[in-house]
């Protein structure tokens, strides 16, 4: 068995985002934007993954007011649901596979929508942002946190310089960091007809538990574009040969944490993102 493989083993993505990124690294930033919530206000968290954020304001909040998430990905749906019955939230949350350009509800149902680290990897940006425009009540609130350019995050820069040396320059900037300009931001949301009240740069310090998740989980992701538009994976998880790059990958990215690979293992840095309020 492969490195990824045995990583992997027996998990889905889902089981594996909630278990090692999501505590130390999405939750904090949970309970940042999940403040913005007005007090018994129907709430809607949007590329919710498994949950973190609506979890959160269930937890806030214990008014019984309408939650709902959706997200493009079905086992992130399915996890989302499994978690939020294992805190007893199963009746205050209600979850719907739906991409973020066409979602599942009427118009001006919400007071309140939530997108956490999910705009920059939104297909279309401006369906997406239209669409969470349309389902809430004129004068709700969107709240959206987008992170900041990889200079922002030291372990994640270090795991992106990484990527630049062992497989290639083309495979940078990361996704989660290519919406980093926040002048670009606030453009996006405007442009959606939203008045933006808000837009700030924050950081938070956050923790991921050991040198190897970052790599083992994102290499599986990285990939080039053919010529026809298709993605090729830069390694097959199965494959014995993906040990060695996973390998080199480790070391690269070992050799520019510096401090922030702590003497317990964990990884822990600051993440800064541009904290987006706007009003509908």
């Amino acid at each position: 068995m492969t490195r990824i493989a045995d990583f992997m083993a027996g998990r889905s993505t889902a089981e594996v985002y909630e278990a090692r990124l999501a505590p130390g690294v999405f939750a904090p930033w949970a309970e940042r934007l999940t403040t913005e919530a007005p007090e018994g206000a129907a709430c809607l968290d949007i590329a919710c993954g498994t949950g973190v954020v609506a979890r959160a304001i269930a937890r806030r909040d214990p008014s019984g007011a309408e939650i709902a998430g959706t997200d493009v990905a079905e086992p992130m749906i399915a996890e989302a649901t499994r978690l939020a019955a294992a805190e007893g939230l199963a009746d205050r949350i209600a979850y719907h596979a739906a991409p973020a350009d066409a979602l599942p509800y009427d118009d001006d149902a919400f007071d309140a929508a939530f997108i956490q680290q999910g705009l920059q990897f939104f297909p279309d940006k401006p369906a997406a942002l239209a669409e969470a425009r349309r389902v809430l009540k004129p004068g709700g609130r969107l709240v959206a946190a987008v992170w900041t350019a990889v200079d922002g995050a030291p372990v994640y820069a270090a795991w992106e310089a990484a990527v630049a040396d062992r497989l290639g320059a083309d495979l940078t900037p990361l996704k989660p960091f290519s919406l980093g300009d926040a002048d670009a931001l606030r453009t996006l949301v405007e442009d959606a007809g939203f008045a933006v009240r808000s837009l700030e740069r924050e950081s938070l310090m956050t923790r991921l538990p050991d040198l190897e998740t970052l790599p083992l989980f994102d290499i599986r992701f990285l990939a080039r574009p053919d010529a026809d538009g298709t993605l090729t994976p830069i390694v097959d998880p199965d494959d014995p040969a993906s040990d060695a790059v996973v390998a080199g990958l480790i070391e690269a990215f070992a050799a520019r944490l510096g401090d922030h690979l702590r003497a317990d293992g964990t990884l822990v840095a600051p993440m800064a993102a541009h904290v987006v309020t706007a009003e509908a």
